[in-house]
C-alpha cells in the first residue's frame, strides 16, 4: 500500500486491514517526513485556537466540496497533488481533512442519530434553494419580449462621420504638407544639403562666400587699425607681419605645430607631495575605514584620501578609490594599505595584509610602487586595460617565524620593475597573465590564462548580496562604528548580516563576536572560511594575537595556546611528532570552538572529513573519531599538498 495523505489518515483512524496497517506503520517509522506529518496532524486536531476555513471558501483547499470529493476518492486525479500540497503547508486545512475523515470513519462502524431539528433545518434549506431557483428562472424568461421591442436595427448605409464632408482648406493643407515632405526626401536622396548638392548647392555656396567675405573684411580692418595704432606710436611689434593680398583661388594652410607626447604627459601627470589628496571614495555601499589617532573611522562617499593615510576594508566588501590619474584602486575584502611617497615614482602603497586590484586609466599612464612582505615592485599601467592585483597573506611556521606570502598578477599592459619581477617572461608571452610569487626561501614567476575570481568581482551569491545590502543599510549612518556593529551582531534577524558584523568587529580589534561564531552551530555553513580568516588575522601583528587569545580563553581556558598552535603551518615531520595527535584529541572536546578549529585544520591539511561534524556532540560521533585515530596510528595524517604555503594563496 502506498503511503499517501489519505492512507495515512486511514491508518490514524484505524480502519485499515491489519496487514495493511502494519506495512503502512513501518513506512511511517522509516520516513522522518511521514513521522513529522503524523505528529503535525495529531497536534493540529487538538489545537483549541486553530481557526476553521470559511464556509464560502474558494480554491482547491478552501472549497468544502473539494474536501468531500478527496475523502470520497472522487476528486480529479490532476487536482489531488495540489490539494495535498495545500494540506501539507497549512495546519488549518490539514486539521479540517483529518477531523472530517475521523467523523466519517466513526459513521462507518456506528449508526448516526440525527435530531429532528437538524433534519428539518437541512430540508428547509433545500426547499428555500429550490424556490429561489424557480424565481430566477421566471425573471430570466420575462425580458425577452421587452428586449424585442427595444432593439431596433439602424438603417443601412455609411456612418455619419464618413458621410460628413471635409473642409477644402484642410484637404489643401494635408496635400501641401505631403508634397513638401516628399520634395525634401527627394532632395536629400540626391545629396547632402550643402554646397556640394548638384541641384541646390549654389544656394549654400553664396551664403558661405558672403560670410567668409565679411569675416575677411573684419580681419583686414582689425589689422589696419593695429598698424595705424603702432605707427602713431612709431613702434612696430616684433612679431608684426605685413598683410599680403592673397588671390581668390589660392588656398593657404597654417602649418601644424607638433607637440611632443612626452611633454603632454609630463604636463598632465599629477605631482604628489606629502599630505596631498590622491584619491576619493566612490560609493557608500562599500564600507571603508581610515586610521586616525589609533581609531578607525567610517568614510563617506566622496571623502578624499591623502598621502600618508592608512585605509582598511571589511571582509565581504570591495571599496573602490578613484585616483587623480583616473586609475582605480580596489580593496578586496579585509585589506589594509599604508600610503606614502616614493622617489621618482609618486604613490607608494604598502599592503599590510589582504588583496588589492589596480586598473589603469585611458587618460594617463599610472605609476605606483607596491610593497608587501619584503617584496617591492614598481608598476606602470598603460591604458584602461591594464590590470594588476596583489595579495599578501600572513602565516606562521612551526618554529614560530611569522612571514607573509605575496602573489602579484599582472597582464600585458602593465610594466613591472623590481627584483626578479619576471618582465622577460611577460615580453615572451604577452597574451597571458603573469604571476609573481614570493615568500621566504622561494621566488617564482609563472603564467596563467586568466586572473583569479576575486580580481574580477565577488562570486554570484544572492544570499550574501542581500546580507551585504541589509548590513550596509544599518551601518551606513552609524556615528559610532563599534557600537553599531555590536548592535547588528546581537539583534539582526539575518544570520549572514550578523556574520558581517562579526567580521567588522574583528577589523576593529574585537574578536569576541568572531570567536563566538565558531562556538555556535548556527554559523557552521562558513566555518571553513572563518577558520581561514582567523588564521590570517591571528598572524597579522601582536595586537591581533592578544585580541584572539583573550576572546578564545573564555571558551578553552588552559587549552588556549594549544588550540591557537593549530593555526600554524606544519611539515609532515612536525605532524607526526605530536601535532596531529593533539588535533585528533581535540575532536573529543566538549568545547565546540576547540572541535571546529581542530577539525577545519585537519581537513585543510589532509583533505579528508571522515563524516565528522564538529557541531554535534562527540558522544554521537564515535565512528568518525575512531577513523581519525586509525589514520593517526597508520601515520597517514600528512599534508595533501607539500607546498602548503602556496595553498594559502589564490590559484
Amino acid at each position: 500500500m502506498r503511503l499517501t495523505l489519505r492512507t495515512m489518515l486511514a491508518y490514524l483512524d484505524d480502519i485499515l486491514e491489519p496487514q495493511d496497517a502494519e506495512a503502512l506503520g513501518a513506512k511511517i517509522s522509516d520516513s522522518e517526513f511521514a513521522s513529522e506529518l503524523v505528529y503535525r496532524t495529531l497536534s493540529s486536531i487538538r489545537k483549541p485556537n486553530l481557526s476553521a476555513p470559511p464556509l464560502d471558501g474558494r480554491g482547491i483547499g478552501g472549497d468544502p466540496n473539494s474536501v468531500a470529493e478527496y475523502l470520497d476518492n472522487t476528486l480529479d486525479e490532476n487536482r489531488i497533488p495540489g490539494f495535498e500540497k495545500v494540506c501539507l503547508e497549512s495546519d488549518m486545512y490539514l486539521s479540517e481533512v483529518a477531523c472530517c475523515h475521523s467523523i466519517l470513519s466513526i459513521c462507518i462502524d456506528q449508526s448516526v442519530t440525527i435530531e429532528n431539528d437538524m433534519r428539518n433545518r437541512v430540508l428547509g434549506l433545500l426547499e428555500t434553494s429550490l424556490s429561489k431557483t424557480n424565481e430566477l428562472t421566471e425573471v430570466n424568461e420575462k425580458p425577452h419580449a421587452v428586449l424585442e421591442n427595444l432593439i431596433e436595427p439602424k438603417p443601412a448605409g455609411a456612418p455619419e462621420y464618413i458621410r460628413k464632408k471635409v473642409h477644402p482648406l484642410w484637404q489643401a493643407t494635408v496635400i501641401m504638407t505631403f508634397l513638401g515632405l516628399m520634395t525634401i526626401i527627394g532632395l536629400r536622396a540626391v545629396g547632402p544639403f550643402d554646397e556640394t548638392h548638384p541641384w541646390i548647392g549654389s544656394m549654400f555656396s553664396h551664403a558661405v562666400t558672403d560670410q567668409e567675405t565679411g569675416d575677411d573684411a573684419a580681419d583686414q580692418e582689425e589689422q589696419t587699425d593695429a598698424v595705424q595704432q603702432q605707427q602713431s606710436l612709431n613702434v612696430l611689434p616684433e612679431n608684426y607681419v605685413q598683410p599680403v593680398t592673397v588671390p581668390e583661388r589660392l588656398n593657404v594652410t597654417q602649418p601644424e605645430v607638433q607637440i611632443p607626447a612626452s611633454a603632454v604627459a609630463e604636463e598632465n601627470t599629477p605631482i604628489l607631495t606629502s599630505g596631498d589628496a590622491f584619491a576619493e571614495l566612490l560609493s557608500n555601499s562599500q564600507p571603508l575605514l581610515r586610521s586616525a589617532n589609533g581609531m578607525l573611522n567610517r568614510l563617506d562617499a566622496g571623502t578624499l584620501i591623502n598621502v600618508g593615510d592608512t585605509v582598511v576594508g571589511f571582509e565581504g566588501y570591495r571599496p573602490e578609490l578613484l585616483l587623480n590619474s583616473g586609475a582605480k584602486l580596489t580593496l578586496v575584502s579585509a585589506a589594509k594599505i599604508e600610503t606614502s611617497l616614493a622617489e621618482k615614482i609618486g604613490l607608494d602603497l604598502s599592503v599590510h595584509h589582504g588583496r588589492i586590484v589596480l586598473q589603469g586609466s585611458d587618460t594617463h599612464d599610472f605609476k605606483v610602487r607596491l610593497r608587501a612582505g619584503g617584496a617591492e615592485f614598481d608598476l606602470e599601467l598603460s591604458g584602461d586595460l591594464a590590470v594588476a592585483a596583489l595579495e599578501a597573506v600572513p602565516y606562521q611556521l612551526a618554529n614560530g617565524e611569522v612571514s607573509r606570502a605575496v602573489r602579484l598578477f599582472y597582464n600585458k599592459s602593465v610594466t613591472v620593475a623590481g627584483p626578479d619581477s619576471g618582465h622577460e617572461i611577460l615580453e615572451s608571452n604577452p597574451d597571458r597573465v603573469s604571476v609573481f610569487t614570493s615568500y621566504p626561501g622561494s621566488t617564482s614567476v609563472t603564467r596563467v590564462t586568466d586572473f583569479p575570481q576575486w580580481v574580477i568581482g565577488f562570486e554570484s551569491n544572492s544570499i550574501m548580496k542581500e546580507a551585504r545590502e541589509a548590513f550596509n543599510e544599518q551601518f551606513s549612518n552609524a556615528e559610532d562604528p563599534v557600537e553599531a556593529l555590536q548592535e547588528i551582531f546581537e539583534s539582526h534577524r539575518l544570520i549572514n548580516v550578523r556574520r558581517l558584523a562579526a567580521y567588522g568587529l574583528l577589523e576593529m580589534g574585537i574578536a569576541n563576536a568572531f570567536v563566538g561564531m565558531l562556538d555556535d552551530g548556527d554559523y557552521r555553513a562558513l566555518w571553513y572560511q572563518d577558520v581561514g580568516l582567523l588564521q590570517g588575522y591571528y598572524h597579522r601583528d601582536a595586537t591581533s594575537r592578544i585580541s584572539v587569545e583573550t576572546a578564545l580563553s573564555s571558551y578553552t581556558g588552559d587549552n588556549t595556546h594549544q588550540i591557537l598552535s593549530f593555526l600554524s603551518e606544519y611539515e609532515d615531520v612536525h605532524l607526526s611528532a605530536g601535532v596531529a595527535e593533539q588535533m585528533v584529541q581535540q575532536l573529543k572536546s566538549q568545547v565546540t570552538v576547540s572541535r571546529v578549529i581542530a577539525f577545519e585544520r585537519l581537513k585543510r591539511i589532509t583533505g579528508k572529513t571522515l563524516l565528522y561534524k564538529p557541531e554535534e556532540s562527540p558522544q554521537r560521533q564515535t565512528l568518525p573519531i575512531r577513523e581519525w585515530n586509525e589514520l593517526l596510528s597508520e601515520g597517514k595524517l600528512s599534508n595533501i599538498n607539500q607546498d602548503f604555503i602556496l595553498a594559502l594563496l589564490s590559484s
